[in-house]
């Protein structure tokens, strides 16, 4: 059960490093931004028409498509009950409001009454509720919504009503879910709401302008064209040609064979790095332990160093862009302070104590970070050694605890339900934290009507704690041609959430 539950919630390997760091950059990254830098000097040429990557082959279903192109893709062609902002709250788009029963419990949803979906037809609220108990079991959606007890409509009305099982006071973060018409979905391409439509025909395959758009914002065009591509490096290839002129990759990967003359925009996510510990024996068991550790972190200079600035480095398990997250709260890394804390801890006696790093092996640029991170935290009696086993070996021992330390990436709801990572019995609890108070905490911030107050009563007993040490939260790189877009902004996990305040620039 825990291994598919670290599947459902994006548990990945990675590498880290900490502490000085002099002349160290991300392989491949250095060699592309040099690229960039000299490919901007260049003469700039503007494409006759704005392209995307897509395939051709795989569905662009909302609920159901693939990460990364088809993502983007899709997104042009739906729209989501909520947006989430720059800072992860959410924003009504097709739900108008949202009321609440005195339980808390019981939500109703007020769905626009003006929207039509591109063939025409009017939106209803029985869209809605079937795209939400769809949701409720694909691999995409089905754990965050897992609280989900009822799914209820009227189209008279224009409601749905979902019924929880528990009070989530930030639930309507968790529904930044696109709608498709029911009855569609069964197509590669079924019917939605968007800004564009999908259109195939003797001249090509394309995105037009919804003439039925409901929002009737001004688009930066009126037609993009798709390009096949059958796997990511096809992708990189068709941007790097300019075949494609937008194109959205994840820094960590190390995409080094990406020409110059592109522009990078950060697009957040909700995806943390972090170290665990095993909290049941040796060193780890003692918070004063956990609490040394994380402040030896030099979170800034890891960020910088090892994704060259593409994250945004955090001492708690909420995003730093979140509303409340308590920035005042955070302590500035001193070398001095992390030796003293080590030593406070009890270990500063003379006694090495052999410590594991547990690390997936698969990616070698991973895997050195972690080697790094071993060697500029080994101080005092601490001695650690990186452990690197392949991805399904590295689950084991996950669940069995062989670890004193392990290197991790969780993808966490916008809601920052944290149970799962550090309650007692949670699915990704493989540090077996137990503490009956941070239990409470998490159970008050789920439930709060003042989430500003939850966060900081939280936080102030986390780094008492520390049942996990977090590193950052990662970014994607949304790239584009060099002065082909301008006035680019995007939103947690959505490249075109404001498209409308887009120039793109194409050849007389």
């Amino acid at each position: 059960m825990k291994k598919l539950l670290a599947v459902l919630l994006c548990l990945v390997l990675t590498g880290c490093a900490i502490d000085e760091i002099d002349e160290v950059t991300q392989p491949g990254w250095e060699e592309y931004q040099q690229e960039a830098e000299t490919g901007q000097q260049e003469e700039v040429i503007y494409p006759a028409v704005f392209s995307l990557a897509y395939h051709k082959d795989h569905t662009l279903d909302p609920l159901t498509c693939g990460e990364g192109i088809q993502q983007d893709v899709s997104s042009l062609l739906y729209e989501p009950l909520f947006c989430l902002n720059e800072q992860f709250e959410p924003e009504g788009i097709l739900c108008e409001s949202a009321q609440w029963d005195d339980s808390g419990l019981v939500c109703t949803l007020s769905i626009r009454t003006d929207v039509l979906f591109s063939d025409g037809t009017e939106l209803k609220a029985s869209d809605v509720a079937y795209t939400l108990q769809r949701a409720m079991t694909v691999q995409r959606y089905a754990y965050r919504l897992r609280m989900i007890s009822q799914v209820s409509y009227s189209n008279r009305s224009m409601t749905v009503t979902v019924t929880l099982t528990e009070k989530n006071t930030a639930f309507l973060s968790l529904l930044d879910i696109s709608v498709v018409k029911k009855g569609t979905d069964g197509n590669l391409v079924p019917v939605g709401t968007g800004p564009y439509v999908f259109v195939s025909d003797e001249y090509g395959v394309r995105l037009m302008a919804n003439e039925s758009w409901w929002q009737q914002k001004q688009l930066p065009v009126s037609s993009i064209s798709l390009v096949h591509a059958k796997d990511e490096e096809t992708a990189i290839h068709l941007f790097s040609s300019g075949r494609v002129q937008l194109l959205t990759v994840d820094p960590t990967d190390g995409h080094g064979s990406i020409s110059g003359g592109a522009v990078e925009t950060e697009r957040a996510t909700s995806q943390m790095h972090f170290v665990g510990f095993n909290t049941t024996r040796g060193v780890f068991a003692d918070a004063a332990a956990r609490r040394a550790f994380s402040a030896g972190i030099q979170r800034e200079v890891l960020v910088n160093a090892f994704l060259s600035d593409h994250a945004a480095a955090a001492q708690f398990p909420i995003s730093p862009l979140y509303a409340f997250y308590p920035k005042e709260m955070e302590e500035d890394f001193d070398q001095d302070t992390f030796l003293a804390a080590v030593a406070a801890a009890g270990y500063d006696a003379g006694e090495k104590r052999e410590l594991t790093l547990l690390v997936n092996e698969e990616d070698s640029f991973r895997l050195d970070n972690a080697e790094y991170i071993a060697e500029k935290l080994s101080v005092l009696d601490w001695k650690i050694t990186v452990r690197a086993l392949p991805w399904t070996e590295y689950l084991v021992a996950l669940d069995q605890g062989d670890f004193d330390l392990y290197y991790a990436e969780v993808r966490l709801s916008a809601d920052w339900d944290l149970r799962d990572l550090i309650g007692t019995d949670g699915s990704m609890n493989y540090g077996r934290f137990y503490d009956l108070r941070m239990d409470q905490y998490l159970q008050e911030l789920r439930e709060a009507d003042d989430r500003n107050a939850a966060v900081q009563r939280l936080c102030d007993y986390y780094r008492e704690a520390v049942p996990v040490a977090p590193i950052c939260f990662r970014n994607y790189l949304v790239l584009t041609r060099t002065e082909v877009v301008e006035g680019i902004e995007t939103a947690p996990g959505a490249t075109f959430a404001f498209l409308d305040r887009w120039t793109i620039h194409l050849a007389p």
